[in-house]
């Protein structure tokens, strides 16, 4: 025998919770922008990074982080043409593939709740390329969408000979 659930009726006074996605929000190349958490593994400080000979220069290098080496790539290559700060940037740690792919970038801001009301579509003065999926207006200021899988093959794809 199968039961109908109904759906749960907020209580008078109470007003049903709008759902969100969580975001977080950081600096590259003084632009804001912002990605899924679901994708963002950890944040680390900056170290010091192996150059890679041979390496485009959207690469910064490699870094041992609790005896994995994690290639990193600089978010500015594509996000404002900026070069990432070794020094004093920070580096997202981000699921790509079956490994992870460590992401230069300048900041963080901080962790948002962001309602469907407040994303828009790709803005069509975007410059990032395929990075950017569209907007999200966090306390007022306009702040670029990213896919990071995307900006990812993006900033891998710039060291290809085409």
């Amino acid at each position: 025998m199968t039961e109908a659930i109904a759906p749960v009726e907020p209580e008078a006074g109470e007003e049903a919770e709008a759902p969100t996605r969580r975001l977080l929000v950081f600096e590259v190349g003084g632009g804001v922008f912002a990605a899924e958490m679901s994708v963002i593994r950890e944040i680390v400080p900056s170290q010091p990074v192996t150059r890679l000979p041979g390496a485009p220069p959207t690469v910064s290098g490699l870094i041992n982080l609790r005896g994995t080496i994690i290639t990193v790539i600089d978010a500015g290559s594509i996000l404002r043409d900026s070069r990432w700060r070794r020094a004093g940037g920070l580096i997202l740690l981000a699921g790509y593939r079956d490994g992870v792919i460590g992401v230069g970038i300048d900041d963080v801001r901080d962790i948002y709740d962001a309602t469907e009301e407040q994303f828009g579509g790709r803005p069509a003065d975007a410059s990032e390329g395929a990075a950017v999926c569209g907007v999200v207006e966090i306390d007022g200021e306009r702040v670029l969408l990213l896919d990071v899988p995307a900006m990812i093959r993006e900033i891998l794809g710039q060291g290809e000979a085409g």
